[in-house]
């Protein structure tokens, strides 16, 4: 491809050449019709070399467009010239996470900020069914001011479409693949978590987890090596972060956050109390007594109705099994009935780890996290829901949180007959937790 700097293409003046690698040369533009800087990703000829490759490439930019959020770089535009697709985005001025994490080492509290902001934007764009496919640090802009910029949405299914060889990747993207990926499976929402994982464990200790001289050796690490503790590098960082990182590169999907709502609620904890031991006021040393607090209740509470949801099941099972037709139960989404939003990630956070108890017994088939949260807010029957999804029992329930006290409601639905089976409400003052 020529050198465009200085020539005009429709109507945007190329400025500069911003960067280029496997996926593309970026250039800064100017749009001379709304007067904006912008920047203009053009990809290499190889990635759509065919009516099926544009389709697929134009169709994945549309949805990602969609995504509305700041820690998300805009799509503008997509257009062709002289045969090549190139989009028009938003210009981010800052530099990439992986120059930041090259030019200082990161304090945890910014560490856990950016975290957060990149979370933020996954949730976004999994809220859309969009999975990115390629987050590492080079694809993460930080501006001067601190804020995340996640960057090639668009790019999401035409990465996933590429094969992971030399021939087509660079071992930076390698470094951040999931097993499955690697594998050649289908990537879906925890693909992305395994490669944030990649990320956050970089931004603490300034290496990839995974390493290999070559490309097999890397493969091989990623799929059968365990990253050096961070603690080793990081005294300083707490164990309830380690556990989100080891949590998050869990090699096998089903192990791993199933959610990144999970992820939220956690990093969002951690940062709440790490803000209460560097300088506690009385109303953070609160919200860490109350995140805190709020651990212990989900805990005890899910251990509670997981027994109970575990013998009922199988009594329900056993003796009556016109009730059940097969093994099988689907969790939806708890609803947050409080005000607050930050309980809305409590509430999802309690679905997951229903979901992850309910796993533990062999015979019985869990619908899976990905796919029940399709069902969040839905305004479908639990009769419709159950036809859908083919499962004999459905869990649904809901949280309420105000002020000192906390009301988590369930209840076990016959799916065939929407008929309850069984329902309990755990209705707790915050002093009475233990």
């Amino acid at each position: 491809m020529t050198d465009l700097i200085g020539t005009t293409i429709s109507h945007y003046k190329i400025l500069s050449k911003l960067g280029e690698g496997g996926m593309g040369i970026v250039y800064k533009a100017e749009d001379t019709k709304l007067d904006r800087i912008v920047a203009l990703k053009f990809l290499p000829s190889h990635l759509t070399t065919n009516d099926t490759d544009k389709a697929r490439f134009i169709q994945e930019a549309k949805a990602a467009a969609a995504i509305n959020h700041p820690n998300v770089c805009t799509i503008f535009d997509i257009q062709e010239h002289d045969g090549q697709q190139f989009i028009v985005m938003e210009y981010v001025e800052g530099q990439t996470l992986r120059e930041k994490i090259k030019d200082e080492r990161l304090k945890i509290k910014d560490a856990i900020d950016y975290a957060i902001q990149i979370a933020e934007a996954l949730k976004a764009a999994h809220a859309k069914d969009i999975i990115h496919r390629d987050i590492k640090s080079e694809n993460i802009m930080v501006t001067s001011t601190g804020q995340i910029r996640v960057m090639d949405f668009g790019l999401a299914k035409l990465r996933g479409s590429v094969k992971l060889t030399k021939t087509s990747t660079t071992a930076g993207t390698l470094s951040y693949s999931s097993p499955e990926q690697i594998q050649g499976k289908e990537a879906d929402a925890r693909s992305d978590i395994f490669s944030f994982g990649v990320v956050l464990y970089e931004m603490l200790t300034g290496q990839l987890p995974f390493k290999g001289d070559y490309e097999s050796a890397l493969v091989y690490s990623i799929l059968d090596e365990e990253p050096e503790p961070i603690h080793n590098q990081r005294p300083d960082i707490s164990p309830e972060f380690q556990q989100v990182v080891n949590r998050a590169l869990e090699k096998d999907p089903d192990k791993r956050y199933l959610h990144i709502n999970k992820v939220l609620t956690d990093l969002k904890i951690i940062q709440k109390q790490s803000e209460s031991e560097i300088g506690p006021s009385q109303s953070s040393r609160n919200f860490r007594t109350s995140s805190t607090r709020k651990k212990v209740i989900v805990f005890g509470g899910l251990f509670s109705l997981f027994i109970v949801l575990a013998i009922l099941f199988y009594q329900f099972n056993l003796s009556k099994p016109s009730y059940v037709q097969n093994k099988s139960i689907a969790v939806l989404p708890f609803k947050n009935l409080s005000d607050n939003k930050e309980d809305e990630y409590f509430s999802d956070g309690i679905t997951e780890d229903i979901l992850t108890q309910l796993s533990k017994i062999s015979d019985l088939n869990v619908i899976s996290g990905t796919t029940i949260m399709q069902y969040k807010n839905t305004k479908k029957s639990i009769r419709e829901i159950g036809k859908e999804l083919n499962v004999g029992v459905i869990l649904e329930g809901s949280i309420r949180h105000s002020e000192d006290r906390i009301r988590i409601s369930s209840q076990l639905i016959d799916a065939r007959e929407d008929r309850h089976l069984w329902a309990d409400t755990y209705d707790r003052e915050m002093k009475d937790v233990f």
